[in-house]
This record gives C-alpha cells, structure tokens and sequence, in this order.
C-alpha cells in the first residue's frame, strides 16, 4: 500500500547509491587512509603500575583494554608477564610571551611523562623512556580564575595525547620482538634489569601553579 508522502527507492537508485559508496571507499583507500584496527600486545597478562584512582591511570587502562582485548590486566606485578612502570610524571610552565607592560601574555604547559615496560624477571623491553608534550596558552592576569580552568582543560587534552603515544609505544613490533627474544637477550648482558616487584610510587601531579597577578615577579 502506497501513503502520499511516502517515497520508495527504485532499483537504479540502489545502485547508484551503492556504487558511490564504492567509489569514496576507492578514494580513500588510494589517498593512503586504512582504518586502525586492533593491534594486540604480544604478551597474555599485563600490569600497569599507575594509579588507577587517577584520570590519566583509567585512561591508559581503557586503551589497553580496547588495543588488546585478549591481554588481561592483572592487580599484581607478581602474576604479570610484562609490567609497565611509572617512573616520573611531571608539568611545567613557563613564560612565552610578554605584552608591552611587561606582563605575561601567553605561557606554554608541558608534560614530561617517563616510563618503562619490563618482563616478569626485569628485563626491560622497553628502558626508561621519556614522552613530552607542550601547548601554548594565552593569558590574561585580569582573569586568572578563568585561565585555571583553561589550563586544566588543555591539560585533560595534552594527558589524552600522551595516552595514545604511550599505546602506540607499547604495541610497536620492535616490544613485541623484544619480548619474543626476551631470554636471548638476556644472555647478551646488553639489557637493563630492573625489580620487578618494587612497589610504584602512588603519586598525582602537583597542581598548576597559576600566576598570581599580586606577585612581583609577574606583574613587575
């Protein structure tokens, strides 16, 4: 049965349909795009010495989740065939800019994240490792309350970044290599042992510390 106002798609419209698709598929596929898939860690159970009670420790515990679905995230490094280590986590912020009073008008924020991934006996297949990450930011002391949210806004931002650099780290073929000839390399003597079972430091990054427009050393 037939409503006024209803409309029915004719064979040859299917098609069309159906054959732009393909043709944008091609398109993509020609300019070097491919969809990122599932890339597994080479190793069946996993620690992640971060605290989980933090943004940046749920996080990462979600990416791995999602890289490698068959690797089972464990609650002690005891029961772990690789374990990730936290070894520094630390912000900076520093002056880019002044205007012609002398004041600060734009700072840059910095994130400069070391870890490490070891096997069950130490071995490092990857040794300390030190991501860092910068964004510059505008200011206006007039309105310093403002700047901390925005501060703390791109900072969520720059910490989301770094999750995904320390993903694509942990899930390079050079970790997965280094695992599978985990007991040869060891017997080279050439690779970093570290203990396995020394408790991580449950730190949180000290908060920003905003400029205070009262402060000599900023408004001069």
């Amino acid at each position: 049965m037939y409503f006024a106002g209803q409309h029915t798609q004719s064979p040859r419209q299917s098609w069309l349909l159906r054959g732009a698709c393909l043709a944008l598929f091609m398109l993509i596929s020609a300019c070097g795009f491919t969809l990122r898939g599932v890339t597994p860690l080479p190793f069946e159970t996993l620690y992640v010495g971060i605290a989980d009670n933090t943004q940046f420790g749920a996080d990462v515990r979600r990416a791995l989740r999602a890289a490698s679905p068959d690797t089972k995230l464990v609650a002690s490094p005891k029961d772990a065939q690789a374990i990730l280590q936290e070894v520094s986590n630390t912000r900076a912020l520093r002056e880019v800019s002044l205007n012609a009073q002398g004041r600060v008008e734009e700072y840059e924020l910095g994130i400069n994240y070391t870890f490490r991934l070891i096997d069950a006996k130490g071995r490092a297949l990857i040794p300390d490792t030190t991501l860092s990450i910068y964004r510059e930011m505008p200011y206006d002391d007039q309105i310093v309350q403002a700047k901390q949210g925005q501060i703390e806004t791109l900072y969520i931002a720059m910490q989301r970044d770094l999750v995904s650099r320390l993903l694509r780290r942990m899930t390079a073929p050079e970790v997965r290599k280094a695992f599978e000839n985990r007991e040869q390399r060891a017997e080279d003597g050439e690779t970093p042992l570290y203990d396995p079972t020394a408790p991580q430091p449950r730190r949180t990054p000290t908060p920003w510390q905003t400029p205070s427009t009262t402060d000599p050393a900023y408004t001069r």
